[in-house]
């Protein structure tokens, strides 16, 4: 049954060079602090690409779709790596079920693709990768296998503090969206 997770998604050549990047601070960073050089940056220069990255420190299913609806999303490519704060947090699975259900439909657009991170989970926090995988499943949603996560976050010089990413994280996360986006 896992099989068919282990794999990266096809994506299809599309016009404009751009892809839009929702995500947390795994993306966006520790703040003003936090001096890496983000991995939406690299890709963005390493494969001559405009990203528009409306990823935040912080955020939650709920916290993306607010933003989200207070941007204009400018690709036909968007990069989805939202969940941690939801299964480390206080929002329940059915809490995160219909908040990322409501965010999917609001990225969701003509001619676009929509590309998430499948969540490297816990034992017992299983329940949210389930729901992660119906409504990628439900919405045509392609997953990025749970296993490239964990390679980046899984290495102790990747991350700061076991979850936020230094410049060797940053750098193998670009790595990885880079291969994707091939």
């Amino acid at each position: 049954m896992e099989a068919p997770f282990h794999f990266n998604p096809p994506l299809k050549p599309r016009g404009k060079p751009s892809v839009t990047v929702i995500g947390d601070s795994v993306t966006a960073g520790l703040g003003s602090s936090d001096e890496s050089q983000k991995w939406t940056r690299l890709i963005a220069d390493q494969h001559y690409l405009t990203v528009q990255d409306i990823s935040h420190m912080g955020e939650t299913v709920g916290s993306a779709l607010k933003r989200v609806r207070k941007h204009e999303i400018e690709s036909e490519l968007v990069i989805i790596e939202i969940g941690g704060n939801d299964v480390l947090g206080s929002t329940t699975p059915e809490q995160f079920s219909t908040g990322l259900e409501s965010l999917i439909e609001a990225l969701k657009g003509p001619n676009r693709q929509l590309v998430m991170f499948e969540l490297p989970l816990p034992p017992m926090y299983t329940v949210f990768g389930k729901h992660q995988r119906d409504i990628a499943a439900k919405h045509g949603v392609k997953l990025i296998p749970k296993r490239h996560f964990y390679s980046v976050i899984g290495k102790p010089q990747n991350t700061v503090d076991g979850v936020h990413l230094s410049q060797q994280g940053h750098d193998a996360m670009a790595a990885i969206v880079g291969e994707i986006l091939r």
